[in-house]
């Protein structure tokens, strides 16, 4: 497609561009994705968190002591934020917006050539980890840069894949086998190149995929204060998904996130789905302890699922722009450093 926007960076290559960029922050490849592709990472300022006594779930049970895994009550502590996007490969728009967020905080200006000095200032005062993308095998398996203005057909082919007959694997019926890789005949983008869907990994004693490692590693050592996945959502308003299972605090925080980011979006003029809580654990069929969950239970934090607008035709409204999709981002991370650092009195 020609009319694809130059700030529309989406390619493992983007990535080796944009990181080249990189002088203010650090730059590892803690991870090589099954299909041999470097998984990157990028790291601004530095965790201010003293040494611990225990872990996760020691310190909690330690009548609840998180302090003991975590202690964050100094005054000089500095938040942590986790943003990690293409964990599944065609859903790519959170890609874009951090390739766009190292390209601000190095040069100030974004690939557009536009400043965003809110969000610079705001990144500037937080402990920043990016994983712009955490599954490039699923990204390889998508010919183009953007779903924008194509259809849902395209949506669910290049994403969920083709079972042996030639029939769209489809959502979510595309989970009913893990790994997939021997049950179809086009491999999606959802799923790495031994046919791993990073979202629903055995995470109790089972053996993980590179990229999901990386995921519970950066949970563990650092303790984010605040996760998120970058995700697609085909058309629907961009909305926040928050853990099924994790602590009542935790959701609140992800509420205050949810709270500021409707109010930001209605005043930008862009849509914004605000879900509320969901309080489903005691239905008799549970919701899965998918990836969002495990990550909380790694550090005690929220951790959520961000589902992006991608602009397809031929489907329900709305259908965003790249512009939009790409501002519904900023507001994200305007709004969630924003909240964060509000939480710990440094704004």
């Amino acid at each position: 497609m020609s009319n694809i926007p130059v700030y529309w960076k989406t390619r493992l290559d983007e990535v080796e561009e944009t990181l080249k960029l990189v002088k203010k922050g650090v730059v590892t490849q803690p991870a090589v994705s099954a299909g041999g592709r470097p998984i990157y990472m990028v790291e601004y300022g530095k965790s201010t968190l003293p040494p611990r006594t225990a872990n996760c779930s020691s310190a909690l049970g330690a009548c609840g002591k998180i302090e003991c895994y975590a202690d964050k009550s100094s005054p000089d502590y500095i938040p942590t934020v986790f943003l990690c996007g293409c964990v599944h490969g065609g859903e790519f728009e959170g890609t874009v917006a951090m390739l766009n967020l190292i390209k601000l905080i190095e040069t100030g200006t974004d690939y557009r050539g536009e400043r965003n000095d809110e969000l610079v200032e705001l990144a500037e005062k937080v402990h920043l980890i990016l994983v712009p993308m955490v599954n490039p095998d699923g990204r390889s398996h998508i010919p183009f840069d953007s779903f924008v203005g194509r259809t849902f057909y395209d949506l669910r082919y290049y994403n969920q894949g083709t079972w042996k007959d030639g029939s769209l694997c489809g959502w979510p019926e595309c989970k009913m086998f893990h790994p997939i890789k021997d049950y179809v005949d086009y491999l999606g983008g959802y799923f790495n190149d031994d046919g791993v869907n990073m979202m629903h990994e055995d995470f109790i004693g089972g053996k993980l995929s590179t990229g999901t490692q990386l995921v519970f590693d950066i949970c563990r050592e650092h303790a984010p204060d605040f996760s998120i996945l970058l995700h697609g959502g085909d058309n629907s308003y961009p909305h926040i998904l928050p853990p099924d299972y994790a602590s009542k605090k935790a959701k609140l925080e992800v509420l205050a996130v949810m709270d500021a980011v409707k109010e930001r979006s209605e005043k930008e003029g862009i849509g914004f789905s605000h879900l509320g809580l969901r309080e489903s654990e005691n239905n008799p069929k549970p919701p899965s302890f998918n990836l969002i969950s495990a990550m909380h239970h790694c550090c005690s934090e929220p951790a959520i699922t961000y589902e992006s607008n991608q602009g397809l035709i031929e489907h329900r409204e709305p259908c965003y722009t790249h512009d939009q999709i790409y501002l519904s981002h900023m507001i994200l991370f305007v709004e969630t450093l924003r909240v964060q650092l509000k939480r710990y009195n440094k704004i």
